[in-house]
């Protein structure tokens, strides 16, 4: 579904397979599973995630192997990519 121009405000939004132009999020839980969303010109304002279906499973296997410090050492390499040889025993 597309939305565009909209306010969601102290509610659940489902990301995946929306697209989202123009919006703003206000005290919302965004639920993510992992698929394709599309968001363009969005502002967010207070906001937690829920994860659901695969994507929950597979970060909390990831969780599982590699514990706190392991899941964000994988998570920087995400958002701040270089060269980073960091060591990680399971």
């Amino acid at each position: 579904m597309d939305y565009v121009d909209q306010i969601f405000e102290r509610t659940t939004v489902t990301l995946d397979g929306n697209s989202y132009r123009n919006c703003t999020f206000r005290d919302v839980v965004l639920k993510y599973a992992g698929t394709g969303v599309d968001m363009e010109g969005c502002r967010m304002d207070r906001f937690s995630w829920q994860l659901d279906g695969a994507l929950a499973g597979g970060l909390f296997t990831l969780y599982q192997l590699f514990g706190t410090e392991g899941m964000l050492t994988i998570i920087r390499g995400f958002v701040e990519p270089g060269d980073t040889r960091e060591v990680i025993e399971i």
